[in-house]
């Protein structure tokens, strides 16, 4: 009878989780933006749909980086992590590329002060914006890809008409845009090619400053062949949108 019960229990719990996995997932998933006419209210939809996402996920990265900087400066005044304090500092290793070294734990807690770090909400709506034309691409509508983000395994996602002959990419498929938007972040604070706007959000976060989108996407040079031309074309979205 006793065993019974906690297996009622058990499928209780599960069926929660389950039905709350599903709200999510129903609250991430994106409206039709390409069917609504008016542009106006196309870009309002837009960025009433993302802004809160965008707001979670940084709440999440504040969160960890304040825990961060309390295992620096435990570090730093030479005490003695926990098991499971050092296995945070792993795991976060391993999520932003950074090399674990167990006996260099103060150069490990400070090369990932420079990653772990929340990224301007400006800055995440302008490129989604710019990447997805406002939500209507046909990557958004058969693969949640908001940020044409590519992948370089074959069937990995969606091969784009304009490839160019030889190219291999694929545009990547998410399973939802919750999970675009986890892989933007991750993308952006990891990298080699997007240090420079790591580099100005640290300069911003030393002298004191908000984090400013117009700034940061000064870093952008190699997330597009525009470069220069497509940082000027996100700085006008984030003024005309009024984005901060």
């Amino acid at each position: 009878m006793m065993l019974r019960k906690q297996e009622i229990k058990l499928a209780s719990i599960l069926l929660v989780l389950l039905t709350i996995s599903l709200f999510l997932d129903y609250i991430y998933s994106p409206p039709n933006f390409a069917a609504i006419e008016e542009v106006k209210d196309r870009k309002k939809a837009f960025v009433d749909y993302l802004t809160p996402a965008i707001i979670d996920i940084n709440k999440q990265r504040a969160t960890e980086r304040m825990e961060l900087q309390r295992l620096y400066a435990e570090l730093k005044s030479n005490k003695i992590l926990s098991y499971l304090e050092r296995r945070k500092l792993e795991s976060w290793s391993e999520r932003y590329e950074i090399n674990y070294q167990p006996d260099k734990l103060i150069v490990n807690a400070k090369k990932l002060l420079f990653n772990l770090d929340e990224i301007p909400v400006s800055m995440v709506l302008a490129q989604a914006a710019v990447e997805s034309a406002w939500g209507t691409s046909r990557f958004v509508r058969e693969g949640y890809n908001l940020f044409g983000q590519w992948c370089f395994t074959k069937g990995c996602g969606m091969i784009p008409n304009a490839r160019t002959k030889g190219a291999s990419h694929e545009v990547q498929e998410f399973d939802s845009i919750k999970e675009a938007l986890y892989s933007y972040f991750q993308n952006i604070n990891s990298h080699s090619a997007y240090q420079k706007v790591r580099t100005i959000r640290a300069q911003a976060r030393a002298a004191g400053r908000p984090l400013s989108g117009l700034e940061m996407v000064g870093g952008l040079q190699k997330y597009s062949e525009r470069g220069q031309v497509y940082i000027d074309e996100l700085r006008s979205v984030i003024r005309f949108n009024k984005f901060e």
